[in-house]
């Protein structure tokens, strides 16, 4: 039977796009951040940190001497093009445009819906300049949560966000599958499933294998049937779990011991979710944690 690929690609990390930056100390974050809400955010129509933006990633979280690659922040898609007069799916040029005029630094990646800006650290360009990222989001509470990492100052865990993006996106995609139709054979030709996007929420998605010539090696996606399921937290936790909380899925350990317990709604697919998972670390070029190693 042929294997189904219930899970769609997602890049964690967007790497330098700032030539001139250099990592930031963690000390250094918050004045840099001072000079991007006062010299950034009214160029595109932010108030602030809030409902219209949110610092995401673990920049500000990592222990004393460690350094950050880039600042990410989201930004409100709808609130800029608002303010810029313009549409969603052309706010993004708009607003590397509007930041470019404005005499910045930028660098545009489509694919990650973001603006990368060259932001002078501690507001002082004698001291260098970090990347900040301007990532795009339809919602801010949804982005806080996919892009959450736990804060390493606390302890809170021993990995970073990905790992517990990836076992929710195993997750999700593993125990929300349909086989829709199948050949005499019994080979798969079409299913649905759920999938994670991080700038989106829980979709679900149509495959077909099908092909002019026969099966297709890799499922081609039928656009048409896309349907939002939701971007609302506590309701993706919900799909997964009873009676748990969102505060209690922020980090690897604790996904993972949810998953074991009781109140994980697909017990009986927990060696597939973990199989899976590992498979997705290595792809991503991520150690398997502690406790599978």
């Amino acid at each position: 039977m042929k294997h189904v690929k219930l899970f769609e690609q997602f890049l964690f990390e967007s790497g330098n796009a700032i030539e001139d930056s250099r990592p930031v100390e963690q000390s250094e974050i918050p004045k840099t951040l001072e000079w991007v809400e006062k010299n950034v955010y009214p160029i595109i129509g932010i108030d602030g940190l809030g409902e219209d933006a949110a610092v995401i990633g673990s920049a500000g979280k990592k222990k004393e001497g460690q350094t950050s690659g880039d600042i990410d922040i989201a930004v409100s898609a709808d609130k800029i093009a608002g303010f810029l007069d313009t549409s969603v799916s052309k706010v993004l040029f708009e607003m590397n445009n509007i930041l470019k005029s404005a005499g910045m630094n930028t660098n545009m990646s489509v694919g990650f819906q973001q603006v990368s800006i060259a932001a002078p650290i501690m507001g002082d360009f004698k001291k260098g300049v970090c990347q900040v990222d301007l990532m795009l989001s339809r919602d801010i509470k949804w982005s806080k949560f996919m892009y959450h990492s736990p804060d390493f100052t606390k302890d809170e865990s021993k990995y970073k966000g990905a790992y517990r993006n990836i076992l929710l996106m195993v997750a999700i995609g593993s125990s929300y599958v349909e086989i829709l139709d199948k050949t005499e054979e019994d080979e798969v030709k079409v299913y649905q499933a759920y999938v994670i996007r991080l700038n989106q929420g829980v979709v679900q998605v149509r495959k077909s294998y099908e092909g002019k010539r026969g099966l297709l090696k890799n499922a081609k996606l039928l656009k048409e049937f896309d349907k939002e399921i939701t971007n609302t937290p506590q309701k993706v936790v919900d799909l997964l779990f009873d009676g748990v909380n969102v505060s209690q899925v922020m980090t690897y350990e604790s996904l993972r011991d949810l998953i074991n317990s009781n109140a994980f709604k697909f017990q009986d697919l927990r060696y597939e979710i973990y199989d899976k998972f590992a498979k997705r670390l290595e792809q991503s070029g991520l150690p398997l944690p502690d406790d599978m190693a």
